[in-house]
């Protein structure tokens, strides 16, 4: 086939000779010579071939040795594969029959097991019924003696371990609680919220403040009579003053008196009637807004709040308790007890809430109809508007008018004391101070027991000494007690009176040397 291969190649190649020289030139070529040149041609083509037949001849003979070496190599790899397979099953069947063995033999020993398992239930039912007809109890009834013995011993634990843990901070306690006591009155740094029960009016001119007090001062008396103010109107040049114990009306009749400077003409007993009614609205008004203001300082939304609610919240800055403004004194509550809860992790919200609407009942309880003590009026205006159990309860209780349930509702308590206690918060009088004093005092003496008395820190501190011969040790407790309840029957004071009764006994004797 080779042959064959070469023999074509050789004929092309003789024809394209043949061809390329009969077609070269344009001359006559001369034949003889052509034939020649083609024997010659042939001749080296031929020999060329038999080259090239000779050169493919080798390298089929190496690429058929190459195979040939290949294809051994291959079949010596495959047959070291099939005896490593071979000798891989037979570890494997090895391996599987091994663990044949091991699984009859597992099984053998958890049949033997579960036998020594049962007859050991056996055993331990007949010992446990055996113990049961000892001891005279079913094994129910053991179990549950058991476990209420455990219980009983794990409850005494708990109640050591309770009461161990409760000491150590009962130890702590009162230095955290100042500490953050003390952290908080630094805090708070308003200034002094007292406030006059009086205002003084500044009139322009002498003729308009005498159309304003009118004919023998009758629009003065009218005013007096509709708003139950004090008007003085004699005491300063240009100047009328207003005073009353509800501020709110104080602040009516302010309102009113700047109206009736503007009436052009004579001021008559309606122009006065009508000057009050158009100052009621007024005051309406500016309630709203001071409760509005308020709200938004303590960060609330007026908004969500019935409109009538802040209005009477506003007529908290027209309020005053030892001359502390009521307004500025709720802001300062509020504040504090969101410190206070924040220091211990109460809910914050709450205190807020609580700390400012505490004393809302102080709104209304100066007006006529109102009954009940201003903390109970808080209580029933918050119920009114909505508020939470646990808002109302640490609001009104801050009086100890109930049990304080919540640490929400301690905390108002505490607040309310700093607040109240700071410095400057609130002012008395040197005759009510006095007359609070003289009051102890003649409380004091009404005890015969009693020798004699010191009354200290403003009248917060009572140290009574007792004659020693005519009390024993177990009878001071009553007399404190005494003392303490007829001070709270004849004395009006704001706060607590600390009561201390002390029995002091003396022995002397004279030691001599005779001579």
């Amino acid at each position: 086939m080779t042959q064959n291969i070469l023999t074509i190649l050789a004929a092309m190649l003789f024809s394209g000779v043949f061809v390329y020289f009969f077609y070269k030139g344009s001359d006559i070529i001369d034949v003889e010579k052509k034939e020649k040149e083609s024997k010659e041609l042939l001749l080296k083509s031929k020999e060329e071939a038999i080259k090239i037949k000779e050169e493919i001849s080798g390298k089929v003979n190496d690429f058929k040795k190459t195979s040939e070496e290949d294809s051994q190599r291959r079949h010596e790899r495959i047959k070291k594969i099939e005896d490593l397979m071979d000798s891989k099953e037979k570890s494997l069947l090895k391996k599987e029959e091994k663990l044949k063995e091991l699984r009859l033999r597992v099984a053998s020993e958890q049949e033997e097991t579960q036998g020594k398992q049962e007859a050991i239930k056996r055993i331990e039912k007949k010992q446990t019924e055996e113990l049961s007809k000892k001891a005279g109890k079913t094994i129910d009834k053991q179990k549950e003696e058991i476990l209420e013995f455990y219980k009983r011993s794990l409850e005494n634990e708990a109640t050591e371990r309770l009461a161990k843990e409760e000491e150590v901070l009962k130890e702590d306690a009162q230095k955290t609680a100042q500490k953050i006591l003390i952290s908080v009155i630094q805090r708070i740094s308003s200034p002094t919220s007292t406030e006059t029960r009086s205002v003084n009016i500044t009139v322009p001119k002498d003729h308009i403040k005498g159309k304003i007090v009118g004919k023998n001062g009758q629009n003065i008396s009218e005013l007096e009579k509709q708003l139950d103010v004090a008007v003085v109107f004699n005491d300063l040049p240009n100047t009328i003053s207003v005073s009353a114990f509800n501020l709110v009306t104080r602040r009516k009749a302010h309102v009113a008196i700047e109206k009736l400077m503007m009436v052009p003409g004579e001021i008559t007993k309606d122009v006065v009637l009508k000057a009050i009614k158009d100052a009621t609205v007024d005051v309406d008004k500016e309630l709203y807004g001071i409760g509005k203001l308020a709200l938004e300082k303590m960060k609330f939304n007026p908004e969500t709040i019935d409109k009538e609610f802040v209005r009477i919240i506003g007529r908290l800055e027209y309020r005053t308790s030892y001359g502390q403004n009521i307004m500025k004194h709720s802001m300062e509550v509020g504040w504090a007890a969101m410190m206070l809860g924040s220091e211990i992790g109460l809910e914050i919200n709450t205190c807020k809430v609580a700390g400012f609407l505490h004393d809302v009942g102080k709104a209304i309880d100066q007006e006529p109809n109102a009954k009940d003590a201003h903390d109970r009026i808080t209580k029933d205006l918050m119920e009114k508007y909505g508020y939470s159990e646990e808002e109302i309860h640490a609001a009104w209780t801050h009086h100890d008018a109930e049990k304080q349930k919540t640490p929400e509702a301690l905390i108002i308590k505490a607040a309310d004391a700093i607040s109240a206690g700071r410095p400057g918060a609130r002012q008395e009088s040197r005759y009510s101070y006095s007359d609070r004093i003289q009051q102890i005092d003649d409380t004091i003496k009404e005890f015969k027991e009693i020798q004699k008395s010191f009354i200290m820190s403003a009248g917060r501190d009572i140290r009574a000494f007792v004659d020693p011969d005519k009390t024993k040790d177990d009878g001071m407790t009553d007399i404190a007690k005494n003392l303490a309840r007829k001070i709270e029957e004849n004395v009006v004071y704001p706060g607590k009176i600390r009561v201390n009764i002390i029995r002091k006994m003396e022995k002397t004797t004279i030691a001599s040397q005779t001579k």
